[in-house]
């Protein structure tokens, strides 16, 4: 099941991916010991494991960001403003929830 799908923006190259406030009942629940973050383990396109953790951001209600491990994955992936990434949940019953990340580079020769 696709959580979502979005346009990179300059922030998210250089800092943060902020991930849409739909995606967030898809996501394991925010509470007690895990109130300030949760550790996602995704799998990328080339089967590496990542672990981004994903947190709310203070003063921001529901706004979920995905920091730690992030910079890591876009530098290996050069990945450019415009450039697509698509999050993805997968429920197993034997290996249980697994969350994929696929990248669509925009193509700049032809400005789509």
């Amino acid at each position: 099941m696709q959580l979502f799908m979005k346009v990179l923006t300059p922030i998210e190259v250089e800092r943060r991916l902020i991930l849409p406030r739909e995606s967030l009942p898809a996501l394991p629940r925010f509470e007690g010991s895990h109130e300030h973050g949760i550790m996602l383990q995704v799998k990328d396109d080339a089967d590496n494991l990542r672990k981004f953790r994903c947190k709310k951001r203070y003063g921001g209600g529901d706004k979920l960001v995905i920091e730690t491990d992030w910079i890591q994955f876009v530098n290996s992936k050069k990945l450019r403003p415009g450039d697509v990434v698509a999050v993805y949940k997968d429920d197993d019953r034997v290996s249980g929830t697994l969350y994929r990340i696929e990248v669509k580079r925009r193509n700049y020769k032809l400005g789509l």
